[in-house]
C-alpha cells in the first residue's frame, strides 16, 4: 500500500521524515526522478501486459521466434554477451538480474537502498534548471517538474534466492555485490511476480519533492558527501563531480 505524504522543500524536511527511523528495522529507500511516475519496473513500462486467453480460446503467436526479444530472453542474451567482460561473472540468476540492472538492462527489478541519502541523490542527481523541465514537458506537458522520495517498511526477511525463482518471486533481495556500484549505493531489490503493476506489498510513503527544491537539496547532498563519485565510483564519477563544481550545479 502506498501513501501520499507531504512535501520535501528542505533538507530539514528531510531529517524530519528520517528522525524516527531507526537502523536494520526493515526501512527502504528509493529515489525517483518524477514524481508522476508509478512503482513500476522498467520492463513494466517498456512492454505490454501478457494477455490471458479467455476459457476454451488460445492466443496465437505467429511472430518467428528468433524475431521475438522478451524478457527472458534479453537476460539470456546479457549473461552470454557479458561474461567476456567479467573477471568473476555472477554464480546465480539473481546477481544477473542485479548486474543486468546496474548496467540498463528492462528487469522486472526496482532499486532500493538502505541510505536514505543515495535514495535522496537518485531523485534530484539531475541539473534541473528551466531548459531541463521544458524538455521534460515535451511528451509530458502536465508534468510539474517534481521529483519523488519513498520510505518503505517491510516486515519479512529478505528473500531465500537459493530457493525460487526469479520470476515467479515477490520480495526483496540483496545482490551478494557483483558490482561495486551496488556496494557503495547499499543496494537491495523488490521484484515482483507482476512486472506491469506497480508495487503494493509492505508499507510505502511516497514524498513529493517540488521543482523549486531540487537544486537546493542537491547541494546539500554534496556538502555530505553524496556526489556521483560517490554513487558511481571511477573516473567517470570523478570527472562528472568535477563538471559540475566547474558549472557551480
Amino acid at each position: 500500500m502506498t501513501d501520499t505524504e507531504q512535501e520535501l522543500c528542505s533538507f530539514e524536511d528531510v531529517r524530519a521524515v528520517l528522525k524516527d527511523i531507526s537502523l536494520d528495522d526493515g526501512h527502504y529507500f528509493r529515489g525517483e526522478r518524477r514524481n508522476d511516475y508509478s512503482l513500476i519496473p522498467k520492463i513494466g513500462r517498456l512492454t505490454s501486459e501478457p494477455k490471458e486467453a479467455e476459457p476454451g480460446k488460445l492466443i496465437l503467436d505467429l511472430r518467428y521466434p528468433v524475431t521475438v526479444v522478451d524478457e527472458r530472453e534479453a537476460f539470456r542474451r546479457f549473461k552470454a554477451a557479458a561474461r567476456p567482460h567479467l573477471i568473476s561473472p555472477p554464480s546465480d540468476d539473481w546477481d544477473w538480474l542485479a548486474l543486468a540492472q546496474h548496467h540498463g538492462l528492462p528487469t522486472r527489478l526496482l532499486d532500493w537502498t538502505t541510505n536514505p541519502l543515495v535514495a535522496l541523490y537518485f531523485a534530484i542527481s539531475e541539473f534541473a534548471d528551466d531548459s531541463w523541465l521544458r524538455n521534460e514537458r515535451a511528451n509530458s506537458p502536465n508534468y510539474n517538474g517534481g521529483a519523488a522520495f519513498y520510505v518503505m517498511r517491510v516486515k519479512h526477511q529478505p528473500l531465500d534466492t537459493k530457493n525460487c525463482d526469479p520470476f515467479t518471486s515477490d520480495g526483496l533481495f540483496f545482490p551478494s555485490h557483483v558490482s561495486p556500484r551496488i556496494t557503495s549505493q547499499g543496494g537491495l531489490f523488490s521484484i515482483q511476480q507482476k512486472p506491469h503493476a506497480a508495487l503494493r506489498w509492505g508499507r510505502i510513503r511516497k514524498f513529493h519533492i517540488p521543482f523549486s527544491a531540487r537544486m537546493d537539496i542537491k547541494r546539500e547532498l554534496a556538502l555530505f558527501g553524496m556526489t556521483h563519485s560517490f554513487i558511481y565510483p571511477g573516473l567517470e564519477g570523478i570527472t562528472k563531480d568535477l563538471q559540475e563544481r566547474i558549472n557551480s550545479f
